[in-house]
C-alpha cells in the first residue's frame, strides 16, 4: 500500500520550499558535503520567516538530505545517507536528471531480492498468501491501460509476493519499496498498451510457478519478467 502520508505538504509555505531545496539538492546543484546558502539568503529567496525556513530544514533533515550542525551551518548530506526510499526523494530524483541511476539501481535491487522472494513463495506460502497473488494479477487483468489502476495492481502483485515469502524482512521490503515500484511501473507503462499487455502473461508465469509449488519455476519466471522489465524501463529513458 502506498503511503501517501510521507510526502511533503506543498500548501504549507515551509513545505514549498523543502520541495525546491530537495530538488537543488538531489540534482546537485547543491553538491554533497557543502553547505546550503546562509539561512538570511534563503529567507530572502522565499520571503519566508527564520521559523518556516527551520520547519523546511526539518524535512529535508528526516529525509536524510541535509545535517545542522553548532557553528558550522547546515550541510548537504552526502548521498549515502539519502533515505532513497522516501516518496519524496524519489519524486525529486526522477524529476531531476537522476532518475535514470535510481531507476538502474532500483532494478538491481529487486533483481537480488524478488526472484528470491518467488521461490520462498513457492516454497514456504500458505494457500492465502498464494490466493492473495492470484487475486492481485486478477485485478491487473481487469485493469483499464492508462489508469492509476494498472500501477496500483502491479505494485500489489508484486507486494503480495514478498508477504507470501514469509521473510518478515522481505515483506517490510514490499512496503517500503511500495512508492519506487509505483514510479517505475508508471515509466514502463508509457511504453504503450502494447507493452503492458504483453507483460501480464509473464506476470501470470510467475504467479503460476508459485502456485505450482516450483520454487525453481518461480525464481526463473521473476527473473525473465524483471530483465524484460528492465531492457524496457531502458528504453523509455
Amino acid at each position: 500500500m502506498l503511503d501517501n502520508k510521507r510526502t511533503v505538504n506543498k500548501r504549507s509555505l515551509y513545505g514549498q520550499v523543502a520541495v525546491t531545496l530537495g530538488e537543488r539538492i538531489v540534482s546537485g546543484h547543491y553538491a554533497q558535503g557543502t553547505n546550503l546558502p546562509q539561512e538570511a539568503k534563503i529567507m530572502e529567496e522565499f520571503s519566508i520567516s527564520r521559523t518556516a525556513l527551520r520547519e523546511a530544514f526539518k524535512l529535508l533533515s528526516a529525509k536524510g538530505l541535509i545535517e545542522s550542525k553548532p557553528k558550522t551551518g547546515t550541510k548537504v548530506s552526502l548521498k549515502k545517507y539519502w533515505n532513497m526510499l522516501d516518496a519524496d526523494v524519489l519524486n525529486w530524483c526522477f524529476e531531476t536528471s537522476g532518475g535514470k541511476q535510481v531507476l538502474e539501481d532500483l532494478f538491481q535491487l529487486r533483481q537480488a531480492i524478488e526472484p528470491r522472494a518467488a521461490m520462498l513463495a513457492a516454497k514456504n506460502g500458505s494457500q492465502e498468501a498464494i490466493d492473495k497473488i492470484e487475486a492481485a494479477y486478477n485485478r491487473m487483468e481487469k485493469a483499464q491501460y492508462g489508469t492509476n489502476e494498472t500501477l496500483l495492481s502491479d505494485v500489489e502483485f508484486h507486494q503480495s509476493i514478498l508477504t507470501a515469502s514469509g521473510n518478515t524482512l522481505m515483506d517490510s521490503f514490499g512496503t517500503m519499496l511500495a512508492e519506487a515500484l509505483y514510479r517505475s511501473f508508471d515509466i514502463t507503462t508509457h511504453r504503450g498498451e502494447e507493452y503492458w499487455q504483453a507483460s501480464l502473461p509473464m506476470h501470470k508465469a510467475v504467479y503460476l510457478g508459485i502456485k505450482a509449488r516450483s520454487p525453481e519455476r518461480a525464481h526463473f519466471e521473476m527473473m525473465s519478467l524483471l530483465n524484460v522489465t528492465d531492457e524496457g524501463a531502458k528504453q523509455t529513458f
